[in-house]
């Protein structure tokens, strides 16, 4: 298995490749996307970010899009697409991949291949490595943090316990749900030293390590030093998460088992049934093995239980918040996605001989597939339907329709690119927009209709579906912005009638 392990590594990117990279600025942009997009590209054009502590959590996210701009050539938010913002959770994605083989001295080639191979087919994996949010950072760091800590604490290496440090600064510098990885992962450690009824402690790495995770926290979040007051403001900042985890003031309120129907079965409205059951039934394959020490011999069983125990932690805190979001599935899965890496080299080690290993690989190679064919069919086909569970709240493909009408409208007005675009809507409503609008130097945003000034008229008003115009004066349409939501369109009537001129 060692000497094809190159060549089967490069299979499973292939595959990653394929459900990350193609096509990415298709599904139109979700809200909460389109305003981490403008956060960005105020960093981009001023050089200035500042910690908020009520909205868009931790600076990486930020700080790591840089780069992929520059590489771009863009020097301002106009010149920023779709692609700019995506490449880089498909990059992450793919280092998560990447990096499984760090852990191939404790779990074993098979398990880390398998592990690998789950990671790029996982319709919940592949999804979200699209998605510009922190979700996939977060992961990323995360199983940094765990791989590092198991290395320093097998190795005693102090190089293992800096990285281990600066992994867990970057979680918490990436969201503030890092806290919950950290609760898991003590209490896996503490529960690993009560079973194993010994513990050794390396005070001196976990000094350094502490060290290391406050140094890369605190220059982040003070915006390398400019901003003195931002490591302070994230401490204030669980204030509010904690009142949202707990379901005050937000939308967000969902019952217990909302992540289990993940795992296991989701349908709606008629669609296809999604489910991430490989995954979730070889990890019970791998905690069961682990339970009874059925493991194989290249497995340590210090890791197999520190990762089991973290996997359950964190899959119950999170089905106990109240406050819940299809993409915070991802920490706790890529936990069930190793403990099936474990799974699998734990069956193959109970079925050596004969025929049997063979049948297992046919067996498997059936629900891999069909997992392959179910998370192609999510990042293209069912991208922004909402019968797909990773769609949530999602903009509606109608609106790129929307957008396409803009540019028809601006393509036979003489204004070109600065015409006068009023936006009269809710903040709920608002997004996507801005991010659509950052090349329309004359768009102006109003919540509140009486707040609108009456002149110069502008050339096209946007606005909740509501809101009323002169028919005489303005040409209306109706588009979706998400399922349960429409937003109208009134252009100038004649500016319409020259775009109507053009399709005679």
């Amino acid at each position: 298995m060692n000497k094809w392990m190159p060549i089967l590594f490069l299979l499973i990117l292939g595959a990653a490749l394929g459900l990350r990279l193609p096509n990415l600025a298709d599904r139109p942009m979700h809200h909460d996307e389109a305003n981490q997009a403008y956060r960005f590209g105020l960093l981009l054009e001023t050089g200035i970010y500042e910690y908020d502590a009520d909205e868009h959590h931790g600076p990486t996210l930020y700080y790591l899009t840089l780069p992929i701009a520059w590489l771009t050539g863009a020097k301002t938010f106009a010149e920023t697409s779709e692609t700019t913002y995506r490449i880089l959770p498909v990059l992450f994605g793919l280092l998560l991949i990447l990096c499984t083989p760090l852990l191939r001295n404790g779990i074993g080639c098979i398990a880390v291949l398998t592990a690998a191979l789950l990671t790029s087919i996982s319709p919940a994996m592949a999804y979200y490595s699209r998605f510009y949010i922190q979700e996939m950072l977060l992961v990323f760091f995360t199983f940094l943090a765990i791989t590092s800590g198991w290395q320093t604490w097998f190795t005693g290496s102090r190089r293992w316990a800096m990285g281990f440090g600066l992994s867990v600064g970057l979680m918490f510098a990436t969201k503030e749900t890092a806290i919950i990885a950290y609760a898991a992962l003590f209490g896996s450690a503490v529960l690993c030293g009560l079973t194993a009824g010994r513990a050794r402690i390396p005070l001196k790495n976990i000094a350094l390590a502490a060290l290391c995770a406050g140094f890369i926290a605190f220059v982040l979040f003070s915006s390398f030093l400019r901003n003195p007051e931002g490591p302070l403001e994230s401490i204030s900042a669980f204030k509010g998460y904690f009142a949202r985890g707990s379901g005050i003031d937000t939308d967000h309120v969902h019952p217990w088992n909302f992540y289990l129907k993940m795992l296991t079965y989701y349908r709606f409205g008629g669609g296809p049934v999604w489910s991430e059951g490989l995954i979730f039934g070889l990890g019970l394959c791998g905690g069961m093995a682990i339970l009874l020490k059925k493991i194989p011999g290249n497995c340590n069983l210090w890791l197999a239980r520190f990762l089991l125990f973290y996997t359950l932690l964190l899959t119950l805190v999170y089905s106990a918040i109240a406050y819940k979001t299809p993409w915070c599935i991802l920490s706790f899965l890529h936990g069930w996605i190793l403990l099936a890496g474990i799974g699998v080299a734990s069956l193959f080690s109970a079925v050596q001989r004969g025929w049997k290993p063979r049948l297992l690989f046919v067996l498997l190679l059936i629900p891999i597939l069909a997992t392959a064919r179910l998370a192609h069919r999510t990042v293209f086909r069912y991208a922004a339907d909402p019968r797909n569970p990773y769609v949530y709240a999602h903009t509606a493909p109608d609106f790129k329709n929307l957008v396409r009408r803009i540019g028809e409208i601006e393509a036979v007005s003489f204004e070109d690119k600065k015409m006068y675009i009023q936006v009269v809507a809710g903040p709920k409503q608002i997004w996507p927009l801005p991010f659509y609008l950052r090349n329309y130097p004359n768009a102006g945003y109003w919540v509140n209709p009486q707040s609108v000034p009456a002149e110069p008229r502008p050339d096209i008003i946007i606005s909740e579906a509501e809101f009323e115009t002169d028919p005489n004066e303005y040409l209306s349409e109706y588009y979706g912005l998400r399922p349960d939501t429409l937003l109208s369109i009134h252009i100038r009537r004649p500016l319409w009638d020259r775009f109507i001129e053009t399709r005679r």
